[in-house]
C-alpha cells in the first residue's frame, strides 16, 4: 500500500504541475481564481471532516439500532462532497471515478493498481449499502466503505491542496458541473440507493452560483448582459432543483430547454465577451466551444483518434473511406464489404439477429450494431476488444467469417485501380514509402465511420430550438427516459451510449442477464461471455462476463432486432425485458447483473411514450450513395 501511495502521490504531482501552471489571461480581476481556492479549500475540508465523522460513527455502530444514524451521516457527507464535485473532478477525473464517487462496481483502472480488480467503494456504494437491508452483515460492509472512503480522502487532500486555478477553467469547471447534474444526477445515476439526485443536484447547483458571483468584480462591460442573464438562469434553475418535486414527476426536457441549455451558453458567452481565453483541459472529450449539450460538436471524437495514423476529420480521407466501405475488394473472394453488415439504409446494421458471414447459410456470433455515433467511444465491438476505430478494421478483415484476408492481399489489389492510386496519393502522399497500405486503409475506413455523427433528428432541432414542433408522447418519453424507467443511466445523453459524462472519457458495458430466446416462462442465459472473453487480459475478469457494450439508441427505430444476439424483434419487447428486471428479475442467476433487478413497473402507456422518444432520435439525413 505504502508502495501504491508514493507512485499515486508522484502522479498527481505531475498532474498538478501541469493543471495548474499559470498564464496570462486578459481579465481584469485576476484575483477571482485565489478566492475561488478559498472557498473550494474550506469546502474541500468540510467534506474531509464529514468523511472522518462516518468513519467514526461506522467504527462505533455494534448494532442495526444505529443504522438511521448512519444514513444520515451518509446524506451530510454527499451532500458536503456536491458542493465541491465540479471543481474536484474537473482536476482529479480518474480518482474520482476509481475511490471517491464512481459507479459502485468492481473495475480494472489502466491509471491505478494496474491489473488488479478495484472493488466498489466511495459515495455511491456508500449511498446503496446504507438504503440496502438494515443487518450487521452489511453494517460491517458500511464500515470498510466509510473506512476505505477516509483513507482516499485524506491521502489526495494531501496531493490536490492546495490547489491552483485559472479564470478559464473555473468556468469550464461550472459547465461540466451543469452536464453532470443533467446525465448523472437527474437520472439518478448518481444515487444507486437513496435516488436523492434532486436534493443533491439543487446543492452543487447553488455551490456553482456561489462560485461563479466572484466574477462581478472586474468583468468587462460587454459581460453586464450575460453575466445578469447568467444570474437569471442560476435563480431559475434552483427554484425548480428546490420544488419538491417527486423524481419520477421532474421535468427534464423543460430544465434542458429552459436553464440547462441556455445557461450552457451563457458561459461560454461571458467568458468570450470577458476574453478569457479558452483553454480546454486536455485530458478530456467535452469540447467546451460548444454552445449547446445537443450540438454535433458537443463531445469531440478526436478525442478517441489522438493516437492514430491521421486525424480522421479529413475530408479527402471521409471520401475514401467511404468508398472503401462499399467495396468487396477488401474481402477475399470479393463476395463482402463493410455494407454488407452495416447498411446505410438500416442505420448501418443489417437487419439480422447475427450477421451473415462470407459462408453460405453460416453467420457470425453476434448482431451488427449500428455504426452511427461509433466515433463517440472509446472502446468497439460489443465485447470492446477494439481500442480505437483502425484496430476495428483490422479484426474484421482478419475474421475467417468476414473478410477472411490479410493486407497485403489489399493492398495488391487496389494498387490495380488508378483511381484509388489517385485517392490514396492525394489523402496520404508522402506520409509513408508506399501511399496504399495497412495504416492509410485503416485509417481511410475509421475516418468515414468516425463522419456518421447523428445529432440531426427531430428530438435535436426540438432541444436546440431549430423547431417548436415536437410531440407530446414524445416529451413525456424523454423525461421517462432519463427518469424512473433509469434508461439514461447507462445510455448517456448526449450520444446516447455508455461513454460517461461530463468528459466522456471511457465507456461503459453492462450485463443485463440476456436469455437466449424471450422466454419468461422457461428462461436460459446467453452463454457468449462477451467482455470477459474478448482476449483482453485487463478484461477476463468474472465480473465482465456476459457483460456487453452499451451501444447508441440513436437511429434505434432502424437497427432492429436488438441486443447482442438480436433477441429482440421490436422495441415493445426490448422495454418489456427491462421493466421485468433484466434476466434476474426473470428468476435467473445472473452473476454481477448491472441492470437493476427489480420491476421498473412502467405502464404500458409508459412504454409506448418512451419508444415515441426513441422514434424521434432517428437522423433525417441520408446515408446512403
Amino acid at each position: 500500500m505504502r508502495k501504491t501511495s508514493i507512485l499515486l502521490g508522484s502522479f498527481f504531482i505531475c498532474l498538478l504541475m501541469l493543471s495548474g501552471r499559470q498564464m496570462a489571461i486578459p481579465y481584469q480581476n485576476d484575483t477571482i481564481p485565489e478566492k475561488v481556492a478559498v472557498l473550494y479549500t474550506a469546502n474541500f475540508h468540510k467534506f474531509q471532516n464529514e468523511v472522518n465523522s462516518l468513519a467514526a460513527l461506522a467504527n462505533k455502530a455494534s448494532s442495526v439500532n444505529e443504522w438511521e444514524t448512519l444514513k444520515s451521516q451518509v446524506e451530510k457527507t454527499r451532500l458536503a462532497y456536491k458542493e465541491i464535485e465540479f471543481i474536484f473532478d474537473y482536476y482529479q477525473t480518474f480518482y474520482n471515478g476509481t475511490y471517491i464517487n464512481g459507479a459502485p462496481l468492481p473495475k480494472v483502472s489502466e491509471y491505478f493498481e494496474a491489473e488488479k480488480v478495484i472493488s466498489p467503494g466511495g459515495l455511491q456504494a456508500l449511498d446503496e449499502a446504507v438504503y440496502d437491508s438494515a443487518s450487521n452483515e452489511n453494517l460491517q460492509h458500511i464500515k470498510v466503505l466509510a473506512n476505505g472512503l477516509k483513507e482516499r480522502v485524506d491521502f489526495i487532500a494531501n496531493i490536490h491542496l492546495p490547489v491552483h486555478l485559472k479564470s478559464s477553467q473555473i468556468i469550464e469547471c461550472i459547465r461540466s458541473g451543469i452536464v453532470r447534474i443533467f446525465t448523472l444526477g437527474l437520472t439518478g445515476y448518481d444515487t444507486p440507493g437513496s435516488v436523492n439526485g434532486l436534493m443533491e443536484s439543487a446543492v452543487s447547483w447553488q455551490s456553482m452560483e456561489t462560485t461563479f458571483l466572484n466574477f462581478e468584480a472586474g468583468m468587462a462591460p460587454a459581460a453586464k448582459d450575460q453575466f445578469e442573464a447568467i444570474k437569471k438562469h442560476f435563480t431559475k434553475g434552483k427554484n425548480i432543483l428546490k420544488a419538491n418535486t417527486h423524481f419520477n414527476d421532474f421535468d427534464r426536457l423543460a430544465f434542458l430547454k429552459e436553464v440547462v441549455n441556455p445557461l450552457y451558453a451563457a458561459l461560454l458567452e461571458f467568458q468570450n465577451a470577458n476574453k478569457i481565453k479558452l483553454e480546454p483541459y486536455k485530458k478530456h472529450a467535452q469540447n467546451y466551444k460548444a454552445m449547446n449539450i445537443f450540438d454535433i460538436n458537443f463531445v469531440n471524437t478526436d478525442f478517441y483518434s489522438e493516437l492514430v495514423y491521421l486525424p480522421l476529420d479529413n475530408p479527402k480521407t471521409i471520401a475514401l473511406g467511404k468508398l472503401l466501405f462499399g467495396d468487396p475488394q477488401l474481402s477475399k473472394d470479393n463476395v463482402m464489404s463493410c455494407a454488407s453488415c452495416h447498411n446505410p439504409n438500416k442505420g448501418f446494421s443489417d437487419g439480422l439477429p447475427k450477421s451473415v458471414s462470407n459462408q453460405k447459410g453460416v453467420f457470425t456470433a453476434r448482431n451488427a450494431p449500428t455504426l452511427m455515433a461509433a466515433g463517440y467511444s472509446a472502446r468497439y465491438f460489443w465485447d470492446m476488444r477494439a481500442l480505437d476505430l483502425e484496430k476495428q478494421v483490422i479484426h474484421v478483415i482478419d475474421n475467417d467469417l468476414e473478410f477472411n484476408t490479410n493486407f497485403d492481399a489489399i493492398v495488391n489489389k487496389l494498387n490495380k485501380s488508378d483511381r484509388y492510386n489517385k485517392l490514396f496519393k492525394e489523402a496520404y502522399g508522402g506520409i509513408a514509402k508506399e501511399d496504399i497500405n495497412q495504416r492509410s486503409i485503416s485509417n481511410a475506413i475509421a475516418a468515414y465511420v468516425n463522419s456518421l455523427k447523428s445529432f440531426n433528428s427531430p428530438f435535436d432541432k426540438y432541444v436546440r430550438n431549430e423547431t417548436k414542433e415536437y410531440p407530446e408522447n414524445a416529451k413525456r418519453g424523454f423525461n421517462l427516459f432519463m427518469g424512473k424507467a433509469a434508461c439514461g443511466s447507462c445510455h448517456f445523453a448526449p450520444v446516447f451510449n455508455g461513454t460517461i459524462p461530463p468528459f466522456y472519457l471511457e465507456s461503459e458495458s453492462e450485463v443485463l442477464g440476456i436469455t437466449q430466446g424471450f422466454d419468461s416462462i422457461a428462461p436460459k442465459l446467453d452463454t457468449d461471455l462477451g467482455r470477459m472473453g474478448n482476449g483482453l487480459k485487463m478484461d477476463n475478469h468474472p465480473f465482465l462476463k456476459n457483460s456487453f457494450k452499451t451501444v447508441t439508441v440513436r437511429n434505434i427505430a432502424l437497427t432492429a432486432p436488438y441486443m447482442h444476439n438480436g433477441l429482440f424483434a421490436t422495441l415493445e419487447d426490448v422495454l418489456a425485458f427491462y421493466n421485468l428486471g433484466g434476466g434476474a428479475g426473470m428468476g435467473l442467476e445472473v452473476e454481477n447483473q448491472t441492470l437493476l433487478d427489480g420491476p421498473l413497473n412502467l405502464s404500458q402507456q409508459e412504454i409506448e411514450d418512451i419508444i415515441a422518444f426513441m422514434e424521434t432520435l432517428t437522423d433525417v439525413r441520408d446515408y446512403g450513395d
